[in-house]
């Protein structure tokens, strides 16, 4: 952890904060003090600074609070979890939860107020202000349908909708195969991976990412966050329990024998590029079709421009619309 973010929860929005007196607590320079401050700026942290008063939040921010999450988890769920961690500062929540090596039924999760190597589908980095998004990684190993595990990140996209819409009532929508979209404007991602065999209960790592108070910036595309959409301040802590809860009641729902069925139905009425106009990306080569919805593996079915219809899946294609 950089020694900075021991900073970050000693700033006030309502009120500045004297430079000396911080020092004086966290056992550091007054140059250190206005250093970290300088870094917290350049990450995206908007901080005022004023000679002879200290330093202000330009605007409030919510940071995780471990122990709030906790409490609001139902006790089958706080029971599951054998390694619950808040990270101030992280290279990656997938790969840290991967490192843990999750036991049958037992949960290990982990969630960042900053995540500077955060990552999306095929690499693509994702890199959000600190203390403005959600980003947390749930491994779990249960006994699990092999089809579930290839369309994982659909079937969490579910869970993702249904947490944003409990927490502050806004429909969002799906982009096959792992991406959460308002209108046209991203959300954030889903990176769900696989540790060991399919066959033979596997670790699943959910990794998701939001765009909560904050969007992240160098972005090739339109983003959005929550807090643009609601016009407020976004409980991080509230949200991250809600989505914890969804994944928890989707996991029970695949222990049935419909359960997936269900799902793959559900999200299809989440998915934005339905009867769209849309290219496949596949290397070099870019595919003009239609999408057509999804089938029963979670596989994408297009139309091409010579009436042939098909089914690719997430591995091997990208879609822009």
């Amino acid at each position: 952890m950089k020694s900075l973010y021991r900073l970050l929860p000693l700033l006030a929005h309502e009120h500045y904060q004297s430079g000396q007196k911080l020092a004086e607590y966290l056992g550091v320079t007054r140059p250190t003090i206005s250093n970290w401050v300088a870094e917290l700026q350049k990450l995206g942290i908007d901080v005022y600074t004023v000679k002879g008063r200290g330093y202000r939040l330009a605007e409030p921010i919510s940071l995780l609070d471990r122990q709030s999450i906790l409490d609001k988890l139902p006790a089958d769920l706080s029971q599951k979890m054998a390694v619950f961690d808040v990270q101030p500062d992280l290279d990656s929540t997938n790969r840290w939860v991967m490192e843990k090596r999750a036991e049958p039924g037992r949960w290990v999760v982990c969630t960042a107020d900053y995540q500077h190597q955060g990552r999306g589908r095929r690499g693509r980095p994702w890199r959000s202000p600190p203390a403005s998004s959600v980003m947390v990684s749930v491994a779990v190993r249960e006994s699990l349908p092999v089809k579930a595990l290839y369309c994982a990140s659909l079937i969490f996209g579910v869970a993702v909708a249904r947490a944003i819409r409990a927490t502050t009532g806004i429909e969002m929508a799906l982009k096959w195969p792992n991406d959460l979209y308002y209108q046209k404007q991203k959300l954030g991602g889903i990176l769900c991976e696989l540790q060991g065999n399919p066959l033979d209960q596997p670790v699943l790592v959910i990794g998701i990412g939001l765009n909560v108070n904050k969007t992240p910036t160098g972005v090739d595309q339109p983003v959005a966050c929550l807090a643009d959409l609601t016009g407020r301040l976004v409980d991080r802590s509230s949200l991250l329990t809600a989505l914890l809860i969804e994944i928890h009641q989707v996991l029970q729902e695949l222990q049935f024998e419909e359960g997936l069925v269900k799902l793959l139905a559900e999200w299809s009425e989440y998915d934005c590029i339905r009867e769209r106009d849309i290219l496949l990306l596949q290397g070099d080569r870019q595919t003009a079709c239609k999408a057509c919805g999804i089938d029963d593996s979670g596989q994408l079915r297009v139309l091409d421009t010579n009436g042939a219809q098909y089914s690719v899946n997430g591995g091997e294609v990208s879609v822009r619309w």
